[in-house]
């Protein structure tokens, strides 16, 4: 059976799928292992790409290898990772890394956001619509656009920084970005919290520090007055954005993934409402839907990208 291998890597974990190339039931297998760090100084680099190699090659059991994709946690460009913090690199070929290891096999490299993104619209709640976007609220924001069945990469691999669009360009608040008033700050799962803690302050209440966002919503959903203002703030703040990005892009479909995203239509029957409200017309009736395929959707996207590459 000729097998395609789907490779996130995370910081804390790299995540594996294996996929036939024909459906309907694409996915093989799926396992993670924890990611390769080391703590001696040497090279990281080789330790993620050898880690890579031996367990692709190791789940293999006889099946034929035509491709491997990867998402990365940083900016992309034909190959080159620009530098990705979280996993300590800095300028990497790893397409050629890669090569070196596989031989002739197809190799792609995606921005992990992006490889969401890709997954999500081809396999997930995008339905292959022609321009979708994809927008994650997780610790922070991130997020992936597709423009006329094409995931958009931008010149500098960084197309798609959903989280950094400015709602409050003046007087915002600190994102770690180095600059203010960027969406992540209001509508991940930690400006959500934030904006909970600063009502607290302003009203004189007592600040919970350890509130999640899972409690703010599952508060809200109880009927809290204060915790429904919450979420209706942060829908708000989420809303401006979308518009935004769709006044300018245009997308059949917004999708929202990330933990936030497990609160359901709870959340998002909210964004839609004031979404409406702040759109230019054109552009107010966009369907703005959930995600379908959580933690696996960079597994999938990576596969989908080794895959449309070879149809090509």
């Amino acid at each position: 059976m000729n097998v395609i291998f789907g490779v996130d890597v995370g910081g804390t974990n790299i995540k594996f799928g294996k996929f036939k190339l024909n459906g309907p039931d694409y996915l093989v297998e799926k396992f993670l292992v924890e990611t390769a760090v080391d703590k001696c100084g040497g090279n990281s680099v080789d330790m993620i790409c050898d880690q890579i190699y031996d367990e692709v090659t190791k789940h293999l059991n006889g099946d034929n290898l035509i491709g491997v994709g990867v998402g990365i946690p940083g900016p992309v460009v034909n190959g080159v990772v620009l530098g990705a913090q979280n996993i300590k690199w800095g300028v990497v070929d790893l397409k050629a890394e890669l090569r070196k290891r596989f031989g002739n096999v197809d190799i792609e490299v995606l921005n992990d956001a992006n490889a969401a993104t890709l997954g999500e619209w081809y396999f997930g709640a995008g339905e292959k619509l022609e321009n979708a976007i994809l927008i994650t609220l997780g610790t922070g924001v991130g997020g992936g656009i597709i423009v006329n069945n094409h995931l958009i990469e931008g010149a500098t691999g960084s197309c798609g920084e959903i989280g950094h669009i400015k709602i409050f360009p003046y007087n915002g608040r600190k994102c770690s970005c180095g600059l203010e008033g960027c969406l992540e700050q209001y509508a991940s799962a930690t400006g959500i919290v934030k904006t909970a803690k600063i009502q607290m302050i302003e009203r004189g209440m007592p600040v919970d520090d350890e509130l999640t966002c899972k409690e703010i919503f599952d508060r809200a959903k109880d009927g809290d007055d204060f915790y429904l203002e919450v979420v209706d703030k942060s829908a708000y703040f989420l809303a401006t954005g979308l518009a935004s990005i769709c006044n300018t892009l245009n997308p059949n479909v917004i999708m929202i993934g990330g933990g936030v995203s497990k609160s359901g239509d709870f959340f998002t029957a909210r964004v839609r409402k004031i979404f409406r409200e702040m759109a230019f017309f054109s552009v107010k009736d966009t369907k703005i839907v959930v995600a379908t395929l959580a933690n696996d959707a960079g597994i999938y996207g990576n596969f989908a990208k080794v895959k449309l590459e070879l149809n090509d």
